[in-house]
C-alpha cells in the first residue's frame, strides 16, 4: 500500500507538470483497471489510487504555475532587479 501512495504521488506530480487535466480520467481508468487485476484489497487501493494522484496532479499544477510566474517576472535592465 506504501508503495502504490509513493508511486501514486510521483505519476501525478509529472502529470501535473506536463499535461492538464484532460488526462487525468483514462489515468485513473488504467489505474483502476491494474488495481482490479492485481490487488487484494481493490477498492480501498482504487480509492487511495484516485484521491492520491488528483491531490498530487493539483500541486503539480499549483508548481507549475508558480514557478512559471517566477521565472517570467521582467528584470530591470540598470538596477538588475524585479520590477513590481
Amino acid at each position: 500500500m506504501t508503495m502504490l501512495a509513493a508511486y501514486t504521488v510521483l505519476i501525478g506530480l509529472m502529470l501535473g507538470l506536463r499535461y492538464r487535466v484532460v488526462v487525468l480520467p483514462p489515468v485513473i481508468l488504467i489505474g483502476w483497471l491494474t488495481i482490479f487485476a492485481i490487488s487484494l484489497r481493490p477498492w480501498s487501493s482504487a480509492l487511495i489510487f484516485a484521491l492520491l494522484l488528483q491531490m498530487s496532479y493539483l500541486t503539480g499544477m499549483v508548481l507549475k504555475g508558480s514557478t512559471k510566474a517566477f521565472f517570467t517576472r521582467p528584470v530591470d535592465a540598470v538596477s538588475g532587479s524585479n520590477v513590481q
